[in-house]
């Protein structure tokens, strides 16, 4: 029997999304730069600065932060409200790239 334990965050629009310890570590493994962040993860859900379209049903929080282990990066989660998972996370400095390519459904007040 396999049990994977999972931390919760609360959407924009309420919505619970589960962040399971086997997707964190399968995150983990691919972006090394993000042990330890997982709070990070679990924030850009809750207070993002953008949520995108993305390809299907999936939905791209984007939040900015100024100190990351490898310098000023925007965190970018995607998930799915629907499955109340989050499916992966990762840092870039290219979040504008994306914002200019995918309809912006909710963006934080200035």
């Amino acid at each position: 029997m396999i049990i994977s334990s999972f931390k919760t965050a609360k959407t924009i629009h309420g919505a619970k999304v589960k962040l399971h310890s086997d997707i964190l570590k399968r995150i983990i493994r691919k972006h090394g730069e993000l042990k330890g962040c997982e709070h990070m993860i679990l924030e850009t859900i809750e207070r993002p600065d953008y949520i995108i379209k993305g390809y299907k049903r999936e939905l791209l929080a984007i939040k900015h932060y100024t100190e990351t282990l490898i310098g000023p990066k925007d965190m970018i989660v995607v998930y799915r409200e629907d499955k109340e998972l989050i499916i992966t996370a990762f840092l870039t400095s290219k979040a504008h790239k994306l914002l200019r390519r995918r309809p912006i459904i909710w963006q934080k007040a200035k």
